[in-house]
């Protein structure tokens, strides 16, 4: 996505106080949608339309602040994190969990359709978490997160935890959330991920395991590659739950500067019956400034 920049005090003179002149703004703007076919016709999608807003400045004695706001159709999720120079304190309602931050899947080649685990099972602890307070920083190469959830009349404060490094040439991920019920009859679970990526001789390799310890866990591999001006990628992914699911999808991609086009297939298959078998295809398109 390419942002318009507006830097220096006099981009800002409008809306920023006097010693504003090392501040910047970047404002920028997205929409996301798909044409589908599932084998029901074809059905049309607008997943996100979006306008986002950051702006970063310095205190007086030296710290550093941003803030970011994101304006949807449904509403407006807003974040401000202060740099301490020893790691950043994040607040506001666009503070996922911790794991929810950096449980991307690398196995996945989709312009607009990839999250973290594919067929829907994954417990990342953003939802029991609310509107999370976070702790982030870089030490020794390792970029970790820790998060705490708000108490709510469900759940007890969440905490989370997530780490990734490089080594050897791969990007490692992982974390835990640990998710408390207050109803003493609900228990108490600790999902947890690992992705690791790779690349080598132009392709990208990905692997992510999914463990919503609730008798859930997923299991997703891939590899991706460019040709032609084309980005295009193959994953296979696999649940183990009470009602075990393969799923397998085929990407190819195309970036034209303020806008991309991607197509999918993808096929799911339900262990021991047709029933929630489904094949579909998939158009996206995302423009963006």
């Amino acid at each position: 996505m390419n942002r318009s920049k507006l830097i220096g005090a006099t981009a800002l003179a409008s809306v920023m106080a006097a010693g504003a002149a090392q501040a910047e703004m970047s404002i920028g703007g997205f929409t996301y949608g798909h044409l589908s076919d599932g084998g029901n016709g074809l059905s049309q999608t607008v997943s996100t339309n979006s306008l986002i807003v950051s702006y970063s400045d310095s205190l007086d004695n030296g710290m550093g602040i941003s803030s970011f706001m994101s304006i949807y159709s449904t509403g407006i999720l807003t974040a401000i994190s202060i740099d301490t120079g020893m790691g950043s304190v994040s607040i506001g309602n666009n503070r996922d969990s911790a794991v929810d931050k950096m449980d991307g899947n690398p196995a996945c080649f989709s312009l607009g359709s990839c999250g973290s685990a594919e067929l829907g099972a994954w417990v990342d602890g953003d939802a029991a978490s609310g509107n999370s307070v976070m702790y982030s920083n870089s030490m020794s190469g390792i970029d970790f997160m820790i998060t705490r959830g708000m108490e709510s009349d469900t759940y007890n404060p969440t905490m989370s935890y997530a780490v990734g490094t490089s080594m050897m040439g791969a990007t490692v991920k992982a974390g835990v959330s640990s998710i408390d019920y207050k109803a003493a009859a609900t228990a108490d679970i600790d999902p947890s991920f690992v992705t690791v990526s790779y690349s080598i001789a132009g392709l990208n390799l990905g692997y992510g395991m999914y463990d919503s310890d609730n008798g859930s866990e997923e299991t997703t591999m891939g590899v991706g590659t460019s040709m032609g001006g084309f980005d295009m990628g193959i994953q296979f992914a696999s649940l183990d739950a009470s009602t075990d699911t393969d799923m397998m999808e085929v990407s190819i991609n195309k970036g034209l500067g303020a806008a991309s086009f991607g197509l999918d297939y993808t096929d799911t298959d339900v262990a021991g019956t047709d029933t929630g078998d489904t094949e579909n295809w998939r158009f996206s398109y995302i423009i963006g400034f």
